[in-house]
């Protein structure tokens, strides 16, 4: 692979202008291998990224360890979280310097290419790919550009999409196209993605119901409802069966143009025809309904979501339905939510929490108030505690 990057220096154009220092390893002492459930109960205690980064290090010590994905990934996460790059450097050049690791596996260096995508250090990501032996497959490439998807980089994946399959003689898949139109739709050139979709059969490869899922969500992004309508026809034409991802796009378009109570048709469509809602479905639809004013159709539709299996609200979810009952003075469902959000340890922005307090202080509620008080006080941690004191010394009880 060195040899193809030499006969191909401008694959080094690809680098971001910003390169780091070159890659250290560590060494760690010996140890007798954990069970990888330990090992990551470890890491999730531990507060300071130094001690992570000790954790991980110590136990790299047999092949079941380097086979453990989400170990890898919650370590990378935790370290990414704490803005250490150097700790994700020396783990990950660490664990391809290691004797028991699969350094040679494709598998393992698209691994690493991925988690320092998501550590955001793009330039380590695209020096791994370089280290990924010949023949360099689609799923390779599709790691680098999802690379520089995820960092933002649009212009150097259409860059890399358009050399490096010549250069280095690997050819594009179904996978490695989806990314090329997600880029083009997220720069908001859906034309430019229709013309690619196009030419894939041209090309040996036969696009997918993602490939036409990436044109809706280009025509959702740009909010061109008769276009995603003319588009969402010739996808049923092609005999392709919308998934989840086609009927959330539908859904947030209707929600978006003020049609959620359609939209909420669409789902109890969907659920008909045997495909599950996810939780994007519900935010969708309850974002909708708050834009609308009808917070109680929001409400009604945040039961539904929580007796649904295998979904959950997130904090994004308790931030809508706090903010649209809040804004229309329904202050009962309003301090149920937010209990419900602070229980699970998620303190709501201080703004709409606020208009809460003051509005249960106006309706002659303050043991409701005092109780939202007393429970933001505990879920709000660093420096916004000073700020939340100098908020709730003005409440009026």
């Amino acid at each position: 692979m060195a040899a193809a990057l030499r006969r191909n220096p401008r694959f080094l154009l690809l680098l971001p202008r910003t390169l780091s220092s070159s890659s250290s390893s560590s060494s760690s002492s010996s140890s007798m291998a954990e069970p990888t459930s330990r090992i990551k109960s470890a890491i999730r205690s531990a507060a300071d990224p130094e001690r992570v980064a000790d954790i991980f290090l110590s136990a790299a010590r047999s092949p079941a360890f380097f086979g453990d994905r989400p170990l890898f990934f919650l370590a990378v996460g935790r370290l990414s979280a704490a803005r250490r790059p150097d700790l994700v450097e020396r783990l990950l050049e660490s664990s391809l310097s290691d004797p028991l690791a699969p350094s040679a596996s494709e598998g393992f260096l698209v691994r690493v290419l991925t988690l320092y995508s998501r550590a955001s250090m793009l330039d380590h990501a695209v020096r791994t790919f370089s280290r990924i032996a010949s023949p360099v497959p689609d799923r390779a490439l599709c790691a680098l550009l999802s690379a520089y998807f995820d960092n933002r980089r649009t212009d150097l994946l259409r860059e890399a999409f358009d050399r490096v399959p010549a250069e280095l003689t690997i050819a594009p898949g179904v996978a490695s196209y989806n990314v090329v139109l997600k880029a083009l739709c997220f720069d908001g050139d859906v034309d430019a993605a229709r013309k690619v979709l196009d030419e894939m059969p041209e090309r040996g490869v036969s696009p997918d119901i993602v490939s036409y899922n990436e044109i809706l969500n280009g025509y959702l992004r740009k909010q061109d409802e008769v276009a995603f309508d003319e588009f969402l026809k010739h996808i049923h034409s092609k005999g392709l069966n919308p998934n989840i991802v086609t009927y959330n796009c539908r859904i947030s378009l209707l929600c978006a143009k003020g049609r959620t109570f359609e939209a909420e048709e669409l789902l109890d469509a969907m659920i008909s025809k045997g495909i599950n809602p996810n939780r994007k479905t519900f935010n969708a639809l309850i974002s909708g309904f708050c834009s609308e004013g009808e917070v109680g159709a929001a409400a009604a539709a945040f039961k539904r979501m929580k007796e649904m299996e295998n979904v959950s609200p997130n904090f994004e979810t308790y931030i809508m339905l706090i903010r649209g009952l809040v804004g229309k003075g329904v202050l009962g469902p309003a301090v149920e939510i937010c209990k419900e959000c602070l229980d699970r340890k998620w303190a709501p922005p201080f703004q709409p929490v606020k208009r809460l307090i003051d509005g249960l202080v106006e309706d002659s509620q303050a043991e409701k108030a005092k109780d939202v008080v007393a429970r933001m006080r505990k879920a709000v941690k660093g420096n916004a505690a000073e700020e939340w004191k100098k908020i709730e010394a003005a409440f009026a009880f």
